[in-house]
């Protein structure tokens, strides 16, 4: 029975070794490289970059929210920047008027050191309190800037 398994096993060894498979040479690599084409969309960016209370620092959130929309527009040309404060610490205090021009000029400051600048640039640093939330609420939501960037196929960083 052993020499049976055994006669079997080499049989079958052979077999597969006279395959077509193993039989055939690889051929040789291209001698170019694919060309894959890659159509960039360059789409208009909003997005919305929070802050921490009575703070104009962007956050570690912050700046990766304003990386991924970088590499987003990567390629692109920036044609126009919108950036809108929205401030639930929002009175008639100048130091709160001055927290609100700090943090719309920190997240254009965040884009422009990676390379997305505009011609145009729109700021709305009039504190507004957020329609939606009760007066006297302490919300997150309600202190950030509001930014649109507008792009066009064309060269960027």
């Amino acid at each position: 029975m052993k020499r049976s398994m055994i006669a079997l096993a080499g049989l079958t060894v052979a077999a597969v070794m006279q395959a077509p498979a193993f039989a055939e040479v690889p051929a040789a690599p291209p001698s170019q490289p694919a060309d894959i084409s890659h159509a960039k969309s360059c789409e208009d960016v909003s997005m919305s970059v929070y802050f921490s209370a009575y703070e104009s620092m962007l956050s570690s959130y912050s700046m990766r929210a304003v990386n991924a929309a970088s590499e987003r527009l990567a390629g692109c040309a920036v044609t126009e920047i919108n950036a809108e404060v929205v401030s639930e610490e929002a009175h008639d205090d100048e130091d709160l008027a001055d927290l609100s021009q700090a943090r719309a000029a920190a997240v254009l400051e965040a884009f422009n050191a990676r390379g997305i600048q505009a011609r145009e640039v729109h700021t709305d640093i009039s504190p507004k309190v957020d329609v939606a939330m009760p007066v006297g609420t302490n919300a997150p939501l309600a202190r950030r800037v509001d930014i649109v960037l507008t792009a066009q196929p064309g060269y960027g960083l």
